[in-house]
């Protein structure tokens, strides 16, 4: 009988031991949830940061030209702002003619500390309108080819590096989508637009677009396998089908 006793009361101790570990794991678990939802709660708040000043950057860059491939030693004989119109001029004579280009600030991009560079930095010209950014723009997507003195350069919108790399994330999507005549645009600074069943759809990221295609079943077997790839950095010239 004593054994008997001594055997119940080892197994309520252990009992109780069991009993106070279950209570601690618990407890180490809800420590664990409430970690990783903290961590999670912080992402958030960062990706939410980093896209407003992303947002900003944008903002601020949106009056912004940039001129790519004017040699650096043409500033000993003229400004910058000189050279823009002279571009302008050159390529547009009509538009130099009917648009009051004002021209807030002109300058190159800073250096990367490199004593020899292949290629000259480029210029970022800052119009007093955005208005005037764009239809700039138009009229070198209509030309297709500017020139500076007769050498080929190239115009384009000034995009943050972050911007530039979203726009071509939007490459396959965007390849596809005009091959079958969705009309599509890229909108500023980096959204996805085209028609679809007569009407514009514009996206701001390729979540956004997998939900919508999964009620439009031709639309989603058409883009299943790009909105399922991962950008490849190798592909980058083949993805860069657009201009801004």
């Amino acid at each position: 009988m004593d054994t008997l006793i001594e055997m119940q009361n080892a197994l309520e101790s252990l009992s109780n031991r069991i009993e106070q570990v279950e209570e601690r794991n618990s407890e180490l678990k809800d420590k664990v949830f409430e970690l990783t939802q903290s961590n999670k709660d912080k992402e958030k708040r960062i990706r939410k940061y980093e896209q407003s000043l992303q947002e900003v950057w944008d903002y601020v860059k949106w009056p912004n030209l940039r001129i790519i491939g004017v040699p650096e030693e043409e500033e000993k004989s003229k400004s910058l702002e000189n050279i823009f119109e002279g571009i302008i001029e050159e390529n547009f004579p009509g538009l130099a003619r009917d648009l009051d280009i004002q021209i807030q600030e002109a300058q190159r991009t800073p250096g990367k500390f490199i004593t020899k560079r292949s290629s000259p930095r480029h210029i970022v010209i800052r119009l007093s309108k955005v208005k005037m950014k764009e239809r700039i723009l138009r009229a070198v997507r209509q030309k297709h080819q500017v020139t500076y003195k007769g050498k080929p350069i190239r115009l384009t919108a000034d995009f943050s590096a972050e911007t530039l790399q979203a726009r071509r994330d939007w490459g396959p999507i965007f390849s596809l989508l005009k091959q079958n005549n969705y009309q599509p645009r890229i909108l500023y600074p980096a959204k996805l637009s085209f028609i679809n069943e007569g009407k514009i759809q514009s996206f701001s990221d390729k979540q956004m677009l997998r939900e919508f295609t999964t009620t439009k079943p031709p639309l989603q077997e058409l883009l299943k396998g790009a909105l399922n790839l991962e950008t490849n950095p190798g592909n980058t010239s083949k993805q860069n089908l657009f201009k801004a």
